[in-house]
């Protein structure tokens, strides 16, 4: 992930009078009873690990592992682990794999009322390949069934008051471009938006200036700006540029080199720990949904990197896409060791 800087200001959303970290001082902690809704993508896992370096074109042993995953699920189970009440849209399959996502995102205590079961069509699938280093080297996602999550669909009386009633919403790119203008169009609460890929990051390249917040990596960002982003110095003029184009904040990450953040008081980056990988697929997740979390609370851009970059490290470290370890105060103790180290 990429993360300097001595922000004491304060996150504005350009857009409606939306407005987040409102405050320099914050608990660390959502006020309670406040909502987020997630709008995204919910797809079954299948991973694979390769146990010596990849060799392409032939069969490489290793371990396989099927779990619930998609960055909007993963983004709604992180948030709902640290206490938050979290409500996904999102649309799954009528098949038995489709009804499984289903059951593990209400045991994982995310309400899925809102959401879409198409019976005609399959859930959705992703699946990655590891090295043996858990870094990606290639990855394949079925999501038709995320095309469901129209306008017309978001516009339906009992999705439109569970979009009403949130504090936060976080939307991610998973989403058809139209979807996600709707959403910026007729939510009132703030939106952070994920933008998954670099293919579907910049569908929401129109509404940059109704976000309260983007949270992509470097490559991501380049796509959504339109120009190469080149390291941590590269990323920190990204994340102002984002903001010069309207973004409440932006927290471009970069890996091993940190997190460049910026809003329209002040700019910086917070450094990414030193972490035993075991899963690097849900790391980005978990940076968006600490975002989410640091931004509910009141707090200004650089809490927010802080605790992104906690609950990345989190993730990291854990063999679960979502780590079952993540609790409101093992994210605040590992934002708390990174802001004095």
């Amino acid at each position: 992930m990429c993360r300097c800087g001595g922000l004491h200001g304060t996150i504005h959303a350009t857009a409606k009078g939306k407005r987040v970290g409102v405050d320099a001082t914050d608990s660390g902690t959502a006020p309670a009873g406040a909502r987020v809704v997630v709008v995204g993508g919910a797809n079954t896992d299948i991973i694979g690990v390769s146990s010596a370096p990849v060799r392409p074109a032939d069969s490489n042993p290793g371990h396989i592992r099927v779990s619930a995953g998609g960055v909007g699920r993963n983004i709604a189970e992180n948030l709902a682990r640290l206490g938050v009440p979290t409500s996904l849209i999102s649309a799954f399959g009528g098949d038995d794999p489709g009804h499984r996502l289903l059951e593990a995102c209400a045991d994982a205590g995310i309400d899925v009322t809102a959401s879409i079961v198409a019976a005609d069509l399959p859930g959705a699938h992703y699946l990655a390949i590891l090295d043996d280093r858990c870094d990606m080297v290639m990855a394949v996602n079925d999501m038709r069934v995320l095309d469901l999550v129209t306008p017309e669909a978001l516009a339906r009386p009992e999705r439109a008051a569970v979009l009403a009633a949130a504090d936060l919403v976080v939307a991610d790119a998973n989403l058809p471009a139209a979807s996600l203008e709707w959403l910026a169009a007729h939510v009132t609460a703030p939106i952070v938006f994920e933008p998954v890929s670099v293919a579907k990051g910049p569908r929401a390249a129109g509404i940059l200036p109704l976000l309260a917040a983007v949270t992509p990596n470097a490559a991501e960002a380049a796509a959504l700006l339109g120009h190469e982003v080149d390291g941590l110095d590269g990323a920190l003029a990204a994340a102002r540029e984002l903001v010069g184009r309207g973004v409440g904040a932006a927290f471009v990450t970069c890996g091993e080199a940190g997190t460049a953040w910026a809003d329209v008081a002040s700019s910086g980056t917070t450094p990414a720990p030193r972490v035993r990988v075991a899963n690097a697929s849900g790391a980005g997740d978990a940076f968006c949904a600490g975002v989410a979390w640091a931004l509910l609370s009141g707090a200004g851009a650089k809490r927010a990197a802080a605790l992104g970059t906690a609950l990345a490290s989190i993730a990291l470290a854990d063999e679960d896409t979502v780590s079952r370890r993540l609790t409101p105060d093992a994210a605040l103790a590992a934002a708390k060791e990174l802001e004095h180290s």
